[in-house]
């Protein structure tokens, strides 16, 4: 199996076009090629993962399904997924006969161990074999992630030759080890789970985006040409996957074939969601990952004209998972929605305002204030 192949309709996925597109936003093109040196953790990826649905339903039409039948399966086979069990998955591909054409991909990767090939140097493919042996300890055979992840990194050592490396160590020679082919790469955890990215190409531009205590200019790396998208991408090929992120000093990544660079989807849930983030760690350092995604969510909902958006956030509530910030988020959201008139746009919008400005107020009580607040200035 190699990269080439894509067991979901690849006439489906909404794939951005290369270079740079003027957006609905004021934007200025930059020029040249950036080199991300951030280590996952450092970009705060690991502070949750932001799954990006970009594809349509798996698999062919099975004889007599309608729309909604199969529009009620994709969502059943996705929350396999996204809880990391792909032997559910499997067993409930072998039980529908809609996933008859994407079955095999999965039988080759997981039950015979047929790991896919990419299109960049032998040397680095023999690392990405790696992850993905991780990958099917983790998520197919139900090995503990402390257990898989000791056997990785002492597969990364060995491979490297670096039996005594810290995983600081270990961390800067991988991503040596690409970059001198060219590749930009991060590598770290995602939501618990390891998983490197690689991309072949950055591309920097500004955009002036509008948050509710002001206007500022952010740069945004549109990460293009990617090869390897972490987990989630790996298991559902590239149908869920993060979209983005954004960096310690401020900038925003956005990995450009997971958005239309025209969509609110990118203008709100990216590019607003992230800049609230840059702002709230200069303001409020020590603010926790769950009070991050709250806040952001805050004025996503506050900025969207989708009120579909809400009620995606209560379906993502789970308490029960206190290291998913996004989860815990959305668990407070559905709370304090729980008296709003849900169906109209207007009142969601109003009661998101005035819960992230109670929420500003108590996080001044909390952390008191940075004396570098931007107050909207450019950060």
């Amino acid at each position: 199996v190699t990269d080439r192949f894509f067991p979901f309709s690849p006439g489906s996925c909404r794939m951005v076009p290369g270079g740079c597109q003027k957006s609905l936003l004021q934007r200025k093109d930059l020029h040249g090629k950036t080199k991300q040196k951030a280590s996952l953790e450092r970009a705060g990826l690991f502070r949750g993962l932001r799954a990006v649905d970009r594809s349509g339903l798996p698999g062919g039409r099975a004889a007599g399904s309608g729309p909604n039948r199969e529009r009620r399966t994709a969502m059943h086979i996705s929350q396999y997924f996204l809880r990391g069990d792909v032997r559910g998955a499997i067993a409930h591909m072998r039980a529908h006969e809609e996933f008859r054409d994407v079955l095999p991909a999965y039988l080759a990767i997981f039950e015979n161990c047929e790991y896919r090939t990419y299109g960049i140097p032998a040397p680095l493919n023999d690392i990405l074999r790696l992850y993905q042996i991780y990958f099917r300890d983790t998520f197919y055979c139900g090995l503990p992630e402390a257990e898989a992840a000791d056997k990785l990194l002492a597969r990364l050592k060995k491979r490297l030759d670096l039996p005594d490396a810290d995983e600081a160590r270990l961390t800067e020679r991988l991503q040596a080890a690409f970059e001198a082919e060219g590749y930009h790469a991060l590598f770290g955890k995602t939501q618990g789970y390891y998983g490197p990215y690689v991309w072949r190409e950055t591309v920097p531009a500004v955009y002036q985006v509008e948050l509710p205590d002001g206007s500022a200019e952010y740069t945004v790396n549109l990460l293009k040409g990617f090869v390897f998208r972490s987990w989630m991408d790996y298991l559902t090929f590239g149908r869920y996957g993060t979209g983005g992120w954004a960096s310690p000093d401020g900038t925003i990544n956005c990995i450009e074939q997971a958005y239309d660079l025209e969509s609110e989807r990118f203008r709100v849930s990216l590019l607003k969601h992230e800049a609230q983030h840059t702002v709230d760690r200069k303001r409020f350092p020590q603010i926790t990952p769950a009070e991050l995604e709250y806040r952001a969510k805050l004025v996503e909902l506050h900025f969207s004209g989708d009120p579909g958006l809400l009620q995606k956030f209560l379906s993502e509530a789970d308490e029960s998972k206190p290291d998913d910030s996004h989860a815990v988020a959305s668990a407070r959201i559905g709370r304090e929605f729980a008296d709003t008139d849900q169906t109209v746009l207007s009142c969601i919008q109003t009661r998101a305002l005035e819960l992230l400005r109670a929420h500003t107020r108590e996080l001044e009580e909390k952390y008191g204030e940075s004396r570098d607040h931007p107050n909207g200035e450019a950060v």
